[in-house]
């Protein structure tokens, strides 16, 4: 019978450390790489802690997310979302069985029939989806609105967002307003990007430009990070002869970028061009000036998610819930009217 010892001797760590990882000890701090090792061995050897063991009424989940490490070090929109869904699970008594990217999926398939749900944070083709639904059919996805209404889904409408914020910079005078992206597509098993079309905030920006009769200003970059912003906003200087009055920035990454580009050429914010921008992380607020953010509060997502992880465990026949979060425009100093 394998125990925690054998697993510690194969990751070479002490058996105290293979302990707290697999309780999710906050207080212990231990390298990524060091906590996939001994995930991957326990699934290699099928190990579960010995309080799940024969208990019928474990709160057994998977997580998996779309977004690689090394992305969410760039990016940690998903980082949050991932680690915040792992406190709360843990607080809410469920075991998570295992915590992955989408690269790793292919060792797990067959725990996916074990759990008691299956939550998927991200954008991944609708062939993992439907892959994940015919071995579970508590599937939960989480940050993508279009995926298939026979899933249960925490999501936000990004494109009906989008046009509130237009709307609202529109009453505060801006009409030359330019808007910049990353691509938009879905991963496959094998991490790869397979393009999806614009983006449900590129559309609700084209949608909304065309029919307030205003020229469209979209530059769209291969990913989301600070230096696509940076490229793309000396892009965008080196085309145009004029300033808009403001930049939407899809991600507060990419106006991290477009400030960086901005001020090297001594372009002031807000004074002569605005910004404001989706997610609201923490360096929004520290950023000079202040950044201006679309909040997603992703504290509502993760009760929802654990809600939804408690009902298909009480009723396992019922019904997809589809669950749409709203947020808020958070005004800070990269905004203001145009006078």
């Amino acid at each position: 019978m394998v125990n925690i010892r054998e697993i510690a001797k194969r990751a070479e760590v002490s058996p105290s450390t293979v302990s707290r990882v697999l309780n999710r000890d906050p207080k212990f701090s231990v390298s990524e790489e060091t906590k996939d090792k001994i995930y991957r061995i326990c699934n290699e050897l099928n190990y579960i802690p010995r309080k799940y063991k024969n208990n019928r009424n474990t709160k057994s989940i998977g997580i998996i997310s779309s977004t690689s490490r090394e992305a969410e070090v760039n990016d940690p929109y998903y980082r949050q979302i991932r680690e915040k869904l792992a406190k709360a699970s843990k607080s809410n008594d469920y075991y998570i069985d295992f915590m992955i990217h989408l690269p790793y999926l292919e060792s797990y398939w067959h725990r996916i029939t074990q759990l008691s749900s299956v939550i998927v944070i991200g954008y991944i083709h609708p062939s993992i989806h439907e892959r994940l639904y015919s071995l579970n059919k508590n599937i939960i996805i989480v940050d993508d609105f279009f995926c298939s209404e026979k899933y249960s889904s925490v999501s936000v409408n990004f494109y009906k967002e989008m046009l509130k914020v237009l709307d609202m910079v529109y009453d505060m005078g801006h009409r030359e307003i330019a808007f910049i992206a990353g691509r938009n597509g879905r991963l496959d098993i094998n991490n790869r990007f397979i393009p999806d079309g614009p983006g449900d905030r590129e559309k609700a920006y084209l949608d909304w430009m065309k029919e307030k009769q205003l020229p469209a200003m979209p530059y769209i970059g291969q990913d989301w990070y600070a230096q696509d912003g940076y490229d793309l906003t000396d892009k965008f200087l080196k085309e145009k002869d004029q300033l808009p009055t403001l930049i939407i920035a899809a991600s507060d990454m990419l106006a991290l970028g477009i400030m960086r580009r901005l001020s090297e050429s001594s372009i002031k914010v807000p004074e002569e061009v605005s910004i404001c921008s989706f997610d609201n992380l923490e360096i929004a607020t520290f950023l000079t000036p202040s950044l201006t953010t679309f909040n997603v509060n992703i504290n509502e997502m993760i009760r929802w998610i654990i809600r939804i992880c408690t009902d298909e465990m009480i009723d396992k026949n019922s019904s997809p819930t589809k669950i749409v979060i709203s947020g808020d425009l958070v005004m800070r100093e990269s905004l203001i009217a145009v006078t």
